[in-house]
């Protein structure tokens, strides 16, 4: 079968424009879950029972429901309770909370592997518990949870898919749209499959970055390095 080139350079642009869009989705979605995530993971170790029972019953429920049903909950039924989203905000919201629940899992455990002697230490040199969280159990949890953070950006990135279904212009949506104008499902698709691959690549790269600048800490310096190994 060979490649009909005209139509897939027809059909660049507006899958250009929808790769963009997905993009765009990714990150505001993503920093969304990771707040969200945070929250719900300060939360679950909360001392009230009451916030630390809401707090499963989110991540339970929003690790139970299929992540289409939400989008069609937050774009369909909220509207009938007073709250009116246009396509994009309820496909952030509906995707935020779902991966805010997979995000508050990894940071729980993240926090948990800490060594508890650490914050004690910060507690007898007179540190307050913002301080403990920020200058101490952070930047040991962090590194930690960084990997499993990263693949879920990137599951997120695959799971914009879902918003065609309420008409978000993203990259599956333009492809149905450049599939429909040139009746070459073979290229556009083929296209369409090749940028997402290429923003995942990305996003795996910068998730590498990120990791080697986490744990640099980790490895030591050169010099410490060469120590050691004399």
């Amino acid at each position: 079968m060979s490649l009909d080139w005209s139509l897939v350079l027809a059909t660049v642009p507006l899958l250009a424009r929808g790769a963009w869009m997905t993009v765009r989705l990714s990150i505001a979605t993503g920093l969304l879950a990771l707040a969200g995530g945070a929250v719900l993971a300060l939360l679950s170790s909360a001392r009230l029972p009451l916030l630390r029972g809401l707090a499963h019953a989110f991540i339970g429920a929003m690790r139970g429901i299929p992540p289409l049903v939400l989008i069609l909950i937050a774009f369909y039924v909220l509207p009938n309770l007073g709250l009116l989203l246009s396509p994009e905000a309820a496909g952030v919201m509906a995707l935020a909370g779902y991966f805010s629940a997979y995000v508050a899992v990894a940071l729980t455990g993240a926090l948990a592997a800490v060594p508890p002697g650490q914050t004690e230490a910060g507690l007898v040199v007179g540190m307050t518990p913002v301080q403990r969280l920020v200058r101490i159990v952070l930047p040991q949890a962090l590194p930690i949870a960084l990997p499993v953070l990263c693949g879920l950006l990137i599951g997120l990135m695959k799971e914009t898919a879902l918003l065609s279904v309420i008409s978000v212009g993203e990259l599956t949506f333009a492809t149905k749209q450049a599939v429909s104008r040139t009746y070459a499902p073979f290229e556009v698709y083929l296209v369409a499959a090749l940028l997402y691959w290429a923003i995942s690549i990305a996003l795996e790269s910068l998730a590498r970055l990120l990791e080697h600048r986490a744990t640099r800490f980790r490895r030591g310096t050169p010099a410490l390095s060469e120590g050691r190994s004399r």
